[in-house]
């Protein structure tokens, strides 16, 4: 009985990441159709410039999550990061529909099913799964690439970020920092449904936070969507210590 059990586990598993697969190559297939390695050319750009962009657009990957309920699948962005010899995911926690079993992050052509959720904050609002190496990607290595606490978070410094807004990119962005609005940071930047998750680096090229939300604001015309208003959970507020603690 167990050996069937089993068996039937593993066929489910199977026809899960089947649509997992399906849904990526037949959903979002046409933004990425142009194989390509972003190259920052620019002669215009500084040391740490260059260092920001290079981290931000070769260690974002876009992230699904299917609701095995409806088969909905919901789509994020990511961090792709490094630590001690194993690969991980850092997104939104928002957009996690499932368990790891329903959990994938991709680049181009290459799909990482979740090898194991390690840490999920619903109220901080941030995820970290484990996956093998992506094919194109250059992870993040950790902590090196993590915020360093007295020279960031300064007002209109500028910040970049690389994801896939509208379920388009992956696309570039910078923005400055505008302020804060309790545990939270905000940026003027652009973001849209599907930026969800993207790493926030400065502009030494270090990890500041990941994108949470939009603002809606109202007026005697209604309520608006902000789309140069976003939340930012601040990385401080992960708790990188619990996730890989062994």
């Amino acid at each position: 009985m167990d050996i069937i059990k089993q068996a039937l586990k593993l066929i489910t598993l199977g026809g899960l990441l089947g649509v997992f697969i399906t849904a990526h190559f037949f959903f979002f297939a046409d933004s990425e159709q142009h194989v390509y390695e972003y190259e920052v050319e620019s002669s215009h750009y500084t040391i740490n410039e260059r260092q920001a962009l290079n981290r931000s657009t070769n260690s974002s990957v876009r992230v699904m999550s299917l609701d095995k309920r409806t088969l909905g699948v919901s789509t994020l962005s990511g961090t792709y990061m490094s630590f001690r010899g194993n690969y991980y995911v850092l997104t939104s926690a928002h957009g996690v529909l499932g368990d790891c079993e329903t959990l994938a992050a991709s680049y181009q052509q290459a799909v990482a099913p979740c090898e194991e959720l390690v840490l999920i904050d619903v109220e901080k609002d941030y995820a970290i799964f484990k996956v093998s190496e992506i094919e194109g990607r250059r992870p993040i290595r950790l902590p090196n690439a993590l915020a360093n606490w007295r020279k960031s978070y300064n007002l209109l410094d500028k910040v970049y970020y690389t994801g896939y807004p509208n379920s388009i990119g992956p696309t570039t962005w910078t923005g400055t920092i505008a302020g804060f609005s309790g545990d939270y940071l905000i940026i003027q930047s652009y973001a849209w449904s599907g930026a969800s998750g993207s790493g926030v680096f400065d502009e030494r090229g270090e990890l500041i936070g990941i994108i949470m939300a939009i603002d809606v604001g109202r007026s005697e015309f209604g309520y608006q969507v902000l789309n140069n208003f976003i939340i930012v959970v601040p990385i401080w507020s992960v708790d990188f210590a619990s996730a890989f603690m062994e």
